[in-house]
């Protein structure tokens, strides 16, 4: 009786190692391991990590910010004392979207406020290049870097320091998916006298940041897409969901921009968030519902999340046909 214990104890051991021990007649299956994360980092500035509350630490426990708490003298510590991380920013809405949706993402943030790919390059190699590497990354360039050198762009510095980022992550892992995050058009860089897109349609400067971000896409096939968030920006403004000039509001419309007019406010983050979401995880974020949690917590009403939802949808769709 004993050497048939023993037998069935070594047939179970070997059933199991086969995957084959759920099918044996009264024996319970092993719950299945959850499937392991997608490991992602966001790289940029302002523009993801955001600068107002509450974007700015909004789901900082869902996200790792890679510069808290760093010492001083390092080049990566946080600049202003009216940003207190640790910081969540647009990546935190993206990861909490993403838990919504069932998926697991690793969140990861390393951005630092006014700074540049050039910078990130030279100064966060520690964090971009690590040895386990990464299963995605988001490049976000400064917002006037892309533009034409006629309107004060450095596009040669966006492309070179985009590439060699792009290089340096898939070193690590070649199986990597990088995505430029282009972001959106700036107010303050139309309305206001002397501003290089004054006199211009707000369209002008959105236009000349696809032709920047889609063209390096093009240029590099080793980067996997654009979330095209400034892009999705203009639909909302051409749709009449959002306001066109911040500076001259709009009953009914959305205003985007935070009070600076440069910034994202709670809905341009929210619909950055929603790009995000879709071109990354190749979800339709409509599914998300007009009760949303995120766009709650934002303070955005279920008729605005719903038609954020719709333009983000609407925008990572017909970007894909343009790459």
């Amino acid at each position: 009786m004993l050497e048939f214990f023993g037998r069935g104890r070594r047939l179970s051991r070997w059933l199991g190692g086969l995957g084959l021990l759920a099918s044996w007649p009264g024996q319970a299956a092993a719950p299945a391991a959850p499937p392991r994360p997608v490991v992602i980092l966001f790289v940029g500035n302002s523009f993801t990590h955001g600068k107002y509350q509450p974007v700015l630490q909004y789901n900082a426990a869902g996200v790792t910010d890679e510069n808290h708490n760093l010492p001083a003298g390092n080049p990566r510590r946080p600049r202003y004392a009216h940003e207190p991380g640790p910081w969540g920013g647009i990546a935190g809405i993206f990861q909490r979207l993403t838990a919504e949706a069932g998926l697991r993402y690793e969140v990861h943030l390393e951005a630092v406020s006014g700074q540049t790919l050039q910078f990130h390059h030279d100064s966060a190699r520690s964090v971009i290049d690590r040895p386990a590497g990464w299963d995605a990354v988001v490049l976000q360039e400064y917002s006037t870097r892309p533009l034409p050198v006629r309107r004060r762009g450095q596009p040669a510095l966006f492309a070179d320091y985009a590439t060699r980022l792009e290089q340096l992550v898939h070193a690590r892992n070649p199986r990597a998916r990088v995505f430029l995050y282009q972001t959106w058009p700036r107010a303050d860089q139309v309305y206001p006298a002397a501003a290089p897109y004054y006199g211009l349609p707000l369209d002008s400067m959105t236009r000349d940041l696809h032709r920047g971000y889609y063209a390096l896409a093009r240029q590099n096939r080793r980067i996997k897409a654009v979330a095209p968030a400034g892009d999705a920006w203009l639909r909302a403004v051409q749709q009449g969901v959002a306001q066109r000039n911040p500076y001259a509001p709009e009953a009914g419309k959305v205003d985007l921009w935070g009070a600076d007019h440069y910034h994202p406010g709670n809905a341009g983050a929210y619909l950055n968030a929603c790009v995000l979401f879709a071109q990354i995880t190749g979800r339709d974020p409509r599914r998300l519902g007009p009760r949303e949690q995120a766009a709650a917590d934002l303070g955005l009403s279920p008729d605005v999340a719903r038609q954020l939802q719709r333009v983000a949808y609407e925008q990572v769709k017909a970007g894909r046909k343009a790459q």
